[in-house]
């Protein structure tokens, strides 16, 4: 079995983000605009990081768009291929 790195990647990523996320709203409440300042430049820096990693990866042809049609901002998505990124691994034949 090939590990399916788009989908580590970003499961992976998401973790992070939401563990400084969690990390922020020790210190400031949720509610206030200094948090959701905080949280909407933090989600733009990993989306778009993440965005600049798989266009990397897909114009190499090491990964694909997933037929589950995910999109990367909607966060997790119960799909085995791509956990919610959109992408998976590059399918091969094998011979």
């Amino acid at each position: 079995m090939r590990i399916k790195i788009a989908k580590i990647i970003f499961l992976t990523s998401l973790n992070t983000m939401k563990r400084i996320l969690d990390l922020i709203a020790f210190r400031n409440d949720k509610k206030s605009d200094d948090y959701k300042f905080m949280k909407k430049q933090i989600m733009d820096y990993f989306y778009n990081g993440l965005k600049k990693i798989f266009k990397q990866l897909y114009d190499k042809q090491i990964i694909q768009k997933c037929s589950c049609n995910a999109n990367l901002r909607n966060g997790y998505k119960d799909c085995a291929l791509c956990g919610g990124s959109g992408f998976k691994n590059k399918e091969t034949e094998e011979k």
